[in-house]
């Protein structure tokens, strides 16, 4: 079976039209399909969570599961105006959405929310080795601050873009933005860290 065709959707960048064949195929059963989308399209979606998890393995590979689930499930309103990775990445921030927001209610019915202290800077560090700390230290941080976080500095989104994301106030965020970098901070400068 050939994936790639001469012909282009309307609408569709003909470059993206090969993905569109390919997720038709992975709802189809087509092994072949699957084997592509497993190989080339799951890794990028993997990376996309896993640092939107604060590297916790488990649940990337979990919301991973549900995104191709839910990937499947809509393929037919995918028209390969994205790159199939984009697309399934977009299906990967609701979910993302879902889990932060049942983290947030597991801890908030197990700890409550508390404040916390101000705390120096970040000492500068090597830049790969600085970024698989940080990313540890947002695994260790609550739900709600972690996801902020990933909106605002990984996803470059304005606060504005996240109150809205959140379904809270502007100043909400900026107060809860303010907390999560004093949150990791005090993670990253915890000893053994």
């Amino acid at each position: 079976m050939t994936l790639v065709t001469g012909r282009s959707h309307p609408g569709t960048d003909p470059s993206h039209v090969s993905d569109v064949e390919l997720l038709r195929g992975v709802a189809r059963s087509d092994p072949g399909a699957v084997r592509r989308l497993l190989d080339d399209v799951a890794p990028v979606v993997y990376g996309f969570l896993y640092a939107r998890v604060g590297g916790n393995q488990a649940a990337a590979e979990d919301l991973l599961q549900e995104t191709l689930l839910e990937a499947v499930r809509s393929s037919g309103s995918y028209r390969g105006e994205a790159s199939l990775s984009t697309w399934m990445c977009v299906i990967a921030r609701r979910r993302l959405a879902r889990h932060y927001e049942s983290e947030r209610r597991a801890e908030a019915a197990r700890h409550g929310l508390q404040a916390l202290p101000d705390l120096a800077p970040v000492p500068e560090a090597d830049a790969i080795e600085q970024r698989d700390e940080v990313v540890r230290a947002l695994g260790r941080m609550p739900a709600a601050h972690r996801q902020v976080l990933v909106l605002k500095y990984l996803d470059g989104m304005a606060v504005e873009e996240i109150a809205d994301e959140l379904g809270r106030s502007r100043v909400q965020v900026q107060s809860l933005l303010q907390r999560a970098r004093d949150g990791l901070r005090r993670e990253l400068e915890a000893p053994g860290a």
